[in-house]
């Protein structure tokens, strides 16, 4: 189980059913003692009374006196019965036995005890015997009284006892499942605050929340703090780095292109290539960083907001060329992909299809279903066919197999496929190279 509220109810439940058991056990247990003590204390006074009515005949029996029985013995089948037993076989019984009999038990002076027997018409009967001595005759008194009005004043008061255990139980489930949400409530404005995080409305979670929970959210606000700012170094110390090491390349290049340069010439080609791999490299994480540049991690792309910035950063980047770069955005609102994630990809499409271009870019945003397409066309030569094939191959290294087309598609191909969507590439009405991305969303 899961659920934390179906744990706490079920805790709960298992508490409250052991502690309400025990409490019926007890209760069962000290209500008939009590019942049996209160019903026994009678049984002695009525013992005491017989005892007290008995005497001894001449030829040595028992007598009773009936005058001072009390009516109750009289009365056949009254509830209230006496045997008296002596040990040499004489039997007193009370009136209200009438035919049946009521077995004693033979008990020593001194020495009681009390037990339950069935009665007549399948009474339930409590008896105290007790043993005594009257003129050196010894004698046993069982004195009996049907309980069975009372057992049943008990059941029933158990029965009753048990309907409101059942209904308090469900009462104290309920009031606890109703504690338990209004807790929960308390940790709303966290959810709704995952889902800010989630689209860059926020960069941290709200401390608003029960102590208990104060702890975590803080160490997850410090971590989102230390995700943000080692996002923020990495991609400062790329860029950095990338700008440092282009100056030592172009002049190692120079040097290498020097025809004073005593160098093997098959050598020399090796090396200016193995210095164009690692300008391109360089220029690749400039790239990165110019196009993503500020915000956090975990930001929402918004189309209308990004685009004609990083339009207007390509003019720049692309001049002293002219082009024409036109937007066509078709969708509302920040889109549920990330921000750098996108800027990265765009901006990459945008950059090979400027450098192609001969005016004319054209971009272009729909929403299909649960899908966004994104449509980068320009009017430059394109690719042929073949070329076109080996772009869109299996496991093809754009940056190696294509010339020119290759370090920006092969950035957006990385980014695409960690979306698990796909990139295609066709001829352009423009004339070029279109390259199509469609990306699923969560939406």
């Amino acid at each position: 189980m899961r659920s934390l509220e179906g744990r706490l109810q079920l805790g709960l439940a298992a508490s409250l059913v052991i502690l309400i058991g025990a409490v019926w056990w007890v209760g069962h247990a000290a209500l008939h003692r009590t019942a049996d003590a209160f019903v026994l204390s009678r049984l002695e006074h009525d013992a005491e009374g017989l005892v007290g009515a008995l005497s001894r005949a001449a030829d040595g029996h028992l007598e009773l006196g009936q005058q001072r029985l009390t009516p109750v013995y009289h009365q056949p089948y009254s509830g209230h019965y006496f045997v008296i037993e002596t040990h040499d076989g004489q039997r007193i019984r009370s009136r209200s036995l009438w035919d049946q009999d009521l077995a004693g038990r033979p008990l020593a002076p001194g020495v009681s005890d009390y037990w339950r027997a069935v009665g007549p018409e399948q009474q339930r009967l409590l008896v105290l015997g007790g043993g005594y001595r009257l003129e050196d005759g010894d004698f046993s008194l069982a004195v009996a009284e049907d309980v069975t009005p009372l057992d049943h004043a008990l059941v029933h008061y158990e029965r009753l006892f048990a309907a409101m255990a059942v209904g308090g139980l469900l009462l104290m489930l309920l009031v606890q499942r109703f504690v338990v949400r209004r807790a929960f409530a308390t940790l709303i404005p966290v959810y709704r605050d995952i889902g800010r995080l989630e689209s860059g409305e926020t960069v941290a979670l709200t401390e608003q929340v029960p102590s208990e929970i104060l702890p975590l959210v803080r160490k997850l606000n410090r971590l989102l703090l230390l995700f943000t700012l080692r996002l923020e170094r990495s991609r400062t110390a790329a860029g950095n780095l990338s700008h440092a090491i282009k100056g030592p390349l172009g002049l190692l290049r120079q040097q290498l292109l020097d025809p004073a340069l005593s160098v093997d010439p098959q050598m020399r080609e090796a090396l200016i290539e193995q210095v164009e791999r690692l300008h391109r490299l360089a220029e690749r994480q400039l790239k990165r960083a110019r196009l993503a540049g500020a915000g956090g991690a975990g930001l929402r792309f918004d189309p209308d907001e990004e685009l004609p910035t990083l339009v207007r950063l390509l003019g720049r980047i692309h001049a002293p060329k002219v082009l024409d770069i036109q937007l066509d955005i078709r969708t509302s609102g920040p889109l549920d992909v990330d921000r750098e994630d996108m800027l990265e990809l765009l901006g990459n499409l945008l950059d090979n299809a400027c450098k192609w271009a001969n005016a004319r870019v054209r971009c272009s945003l729909v929403t299909e279903g649960k899908a966004l397409v994104f449509m980068v066309e320009d009017d430059g030569p394109g690719c042929s066919d073949t070329e076109i094939a080996e772009i869109t191959g299996r496991g093809v290294r754009l940056d190696e197999e294509v010339s020119g087309h290759g370090l920006g598609l092969a950035i957006a191909k990385e980014i695409v496929e960690s979306y698990r969507g796909r990139i295609s590439f066709h001829r352009s009405d423009l004339g070029g190279l279109c390259a199509e991305v469609r990306v699923p969303t969560s939406e």
